[in-house]
């Protein structure tokens, strides 16, 4: 195992704040989950919407550009300076931790919640998916997207496929190797953490390689076709 034998999330965006960027235009993001996830998103013009663990504000700044009333909020300091310098004042910007309570009022008028690829370094969903049913309106929506449990159970080879374990990953930044830990999980605690902290399940995507991703990566192109990269999924507060 590399030198720092107990990595942290707070410490791995640290360094990959800078260079976030490469990770967002790599095709598993911008041809596979991005596509998806912005399609199970609804008509939000003039809807506030909440992005939840915003990162470098991707999703903040394509929510922006379909006329929402944005508030993104995330843990990392570093990454939110760099979501700063991207979307400046056409958003509110705010620290925060998606598994504490958020600075909003219980029901804030909030008409949505998004949420890419920001669960997996979370234990237990239920903590997030509480919050948001907090602040979310009565018949408010939220989509996320999450590592699909099937892709984590196979490739790290886990023992158990019923537990959640957390798992690293090593990504590249500036041609340093970073270890991201992260939680993997069964199918089970995607939906019933979703189900019980009240919300009603909309739609669920696994979503399939665009042809701009096979031209960018033909040699993963026919895998992807076949094997579960991501879970993309809508769900809705229920009406009180």
């Amino acid at each position: 195992m590399p030198p720092d034998e107990s990595p942290t999330v707070e410490g791995a965006y640290d360094k990959l704040a800078q260079t976030y960027e490469a990770q967002e235009d790599d095709p598993y993001c911008t041809d596979l989950e991005f596509p998806a996830m912005t399609e199970l998103i609804p008509d939000i013009a003039g809807k506030r919407i909440l992005d939840a663990g915003c990162g470098h504000g991707r999703y903040a700044e394509w929510l922006v550009e379909q006329g929402a009333d944005v508030v993104a909020v995330d843990q990392n300091a570093k990454m939110l300076e760099q979501a700063r310098r991207r979307i400046g004042d056409r958003a509110e910007i705010h620290r925060g931790d998606i598994t504490q309570p958020l600075e909003f009022a219980d029901g804030s008028d909030f008409d949505g919640v998004v949420c890419g690829l920001a669960l997996h370094y979370i234990e237990d969903w239920r903590e997030a998916f509480t919050e948001f049913a907090r602040v979310l309106r009565p018949g408010g929506f939220l989509v996320f997207s999450a590592q699909h449990p099937v892709d984590e159970y196979i490739a790290f080879d886990a023992e158990n496929y019923f537990e959640i374990e957390q798992e690293v990953m090593t990504w590249l930044a500036s041609g340093e190797e970073v270890d991201v830990p992260f939680y993997r999980r069964p199918f089970s605690e995607v939906i019933n953490p979703l189900i019980e902290t009240g919300f009603k399940l909309d739609e669920l995507v696994e979503p399939k390689p665009t042809e701009a991703f096979k031209e960018k990566k033909p040699e993963s192109y026919e895998k992807r076709l076949k094997y579960p990269t991501f879970l993309c999924v809508r769900a809705a507060k229920f009406e009180q």
